[in-house]
């Protein structure tokens, strides 16, 4: 298993290192800089949420486990612009209380440190580093297995150095590790691991509104006991184009190969990106991601040699006035695991998250969310349907 501490270490140690996390948010962004905070004094948010789960441990849905349940959370944020600097940190810690469960209790806890600094006006340096202790899976960043195993640490530290050769001609370079440890011993051993990464973009606008792109990443996985190591190839190449003020789309489509060290190698397959980013209106935004290619979860844990998915996200918010807003969320995975010595494992899997928002006072929310997550598997073990409701209030200072 992973040691917890060394995870800690080499994420926050490699402050010069990056990583490809696999989050779909991140597909589309153009510059690694675009989502940085500007400077605002230090904010605490005090947030209190009473819901109901109907299968907190997303088992199967004859042995489904329902539950009332209250959470708490506090949470801490700072950003600062000194110049050429950026700086934004951010912490967190949560506790849930399980009103109908014989374990009733689970914490977690997340904190981020992002860094973009201008070294010279061509030149520019940016970090961003994160750390997460949780039990519940991120479904955005796509790592942790997509039910409730055990409790997990995840990080990852992500750099990039861009620089510009003239108005028409900029590259990034970017490198990285990432790392997942599971508590559970069975869960660590199918699934713990950290991931190595360097890829070098080139980018070369043809006119005000559209630009190419050029790219080659490369992948290495070291898992901690499971014999899954590998390295992966990627050539890509794509299109970053503005049809409007208002609608940005992007493209990149290319190749990838794995060849792992137990002797076994992929073929070369298809891998896409796509991205569309519309600002309908002043209070209207939308965006549909989607990511398709070789992926590396659970390989372990169901026997195969690999893993192929296709993964979709769209998501729409509404402000129906200055005080009440709203957020719609789906996202479809389709998952499909080679396994030569059994018959190959199809997965879907859905998810469907409503919100809504309302601004009582300057510093005080009310809110009230709903969320549904259904697991349709070959394996009627591994399927499930998972439900929650919830209610709460925010308040910040």
């Amino acid at each position: 298993m992973i040691k917890n501490y060394q995870l800690v270490a080499i994420l926050l140690g490699a402050f010069t290192s990056g990583a490809f996390a696999q989050n779909l948010a991140d597909i589309g962004i153009l510059s690694d800089t675009e989502d940085f905070d500007s400077s605002l004094p230090f904010t605490t948010t005090i947030s209190t949420v009473f819901g109901y789960d109907s299968n907190v441990g997303s088992r199967p849905k004859f042995v489904e486990d329902s539950s009332a349940y209250t959470q708490g959370r506090l949470s801490g944020a700072y950003s600062t612009v000194r110049g050429k600097t950026h700086l934004g940190l951010n912490a967190g810690f949560a506790t849930i209380y399980y009103l109908e469960r014989d374990d009733t209790t689970f914490n977690s806890a997340d904190g981020s440190v992002n860094f973009y600094h201008k070294i010279t006006p061509r030149a520019t340096f940016a970090n961003k580093s994160y750390l997460s202790y949780s039990i519940e899976p991120d479904l955005q960043i796509g790592v942790a297995v997509p039910r409730r195993l055990s409790h997990y640490y995840y990080g990852h530290n992500n750099a990039s150095l861009t620089y510009a050769f003239n108005r028409r001609l900029s590259s990034i370079t970017r490198a990285g590790v990432s790392g997942i440890s599971y508590e559970d011993e069975t869960s660590a051993a199918s699934n713990d691991k950290f991931t190595y990464n360097i890829s070098q973009e080139m980018r070369y606008v043809l006119n005000v509104v559209s630009d190419v792109v050029g790219e080659y990443r490369f992948i290495t996985s070291d898992y901690d006991v499971a014999d899954y190591d590998y390295g992966a190839h990627y050539l890509l190449a794509g299109l970053n184009r503005n049809f409007n003020l208002m609608l940005r789309g992007t493209l990149m489509a290319g190749v990838q190969k794995r060849s792992f060290d137990n002797g076994y190698e992929d073929d070369w397959q298809p891998h896409l990106e796509t991205s569309l980013r519309y600002n309908v209106t002043e209070k209207t935004q939308l965006s549909w991601i989607n990511r398709f290619g070789y992926e590396d979860g659970e390989l372990a844990s169901n026997k195969a040699t690999s893993r192929t998915g296709w993964n979709s996200s769209l998501n729409l918010s509404y402000s129906f006035t200055d005080r009440l807003r709203s957020n719609f969320g789906m996202t479809y995975h389709s998952y499909n695991f080679e396994r030569p010595e059994l018959i190959d494992l199809a997965e879907v899997m859905k998810t469907i998250n409503l919100g809504v928002n309302y601004r009582l006072y300057s510093n005080i929310d009310l809110n009230a969310k709903y969320s549904y997550i259904s697991m349709e598997s070959d394996d009627v073990f591994r399927d499930f349907v998972r439900h929650r409701i919830s209610a709460g209030m925010q308040i910040k200072f």
